[in-house]
């Protein structure tokens, strides 16, 4: 079977990314990785594309023209902290996919990126935080559900303790998810996110 084209899109050190390019180099893997853009030309993200022979591009105005040539099958967002234009979207329509570090429409939105997210989780006292992986569109992180996964807050957590928790599953499950979505039919009905498996 041919193996599907993605491009991610990072701004920080790149753990998330390298989860996802490690999950393409397996025999089973249904997608490879095409491209990295970054917005940060000298962040651990593009560090690992270089040492990794992956060719990289930097997120500017020119970025829509350069992807829309491209054609990828799908775009990953791996700690990206800008929010995706328009005519990106309009380009590829249920497309985009991003991960989050709560369980969505929780701790979502503008300015709630990183160990924000996992401070107000603390401060607000819930139970249970975790991680949701969505489709992208015009209002930040209010796009689709794909999968959400949920991680208990412990008593003597502090943000940070939380976060590293969290991200330890998110990439786990994130590149296990792409595939998926790569290898299966998708589809989006009154905003929920629907897998044929069949």
């Amino acid at each position: 079977m041919e193996r599907k084209s993605i491009i991610v899109f990072a701004s920080g050190s790149g753990t998330t990314f390298s989860a996802i390019l490690e999950y393409s180099h397996r025999k089973d893997s249904s997608f490879n990785v095409a491209s990295l853009v970054s917005d940060r030309m000298k962040s651990g993200a593009v560090s690992i594309a270089k040492n990794n022979g992956v060719e990289i591009i930097e997120y500017n105005s020119e970025t829509p023209r350069i992807l829309k040539k491209k054609k990828p099958d799908m775009i990953v967002l791996a700690g990206f902290l800008r929010i995706i234009e328009p005519s990106l979207l309009a380009a590829f329509p249920d497309r985009i996919v991003n991960i989050h570090p709560s369980l969505l429409p929780s701790f979502g939105g503008k300015g709630f990126y990183g160990i924000k997210v996992h401070r107000a989780a603390i401060d607000y006292g819930v139970q249970y935080s975790g991680f949701t992986i969505h489709i992208v569109n015009s209002e930040v992180d209010r796009g689709p559900v794909i999968f959400q996964y949920a991680v208990p807050v412990l008593a003597e957590d502090s943000p940070e303790s939380l976060q590293e928790r969290i991200h330890k599953y998110e990439l786990q499950y994130y590149p296990a998810v792409i595939q998926s979505m790569l290898k299966n039919n998708f589809k989006i009905e009154k905003n929920r996110f629907l897998l044929n498996l069949y």
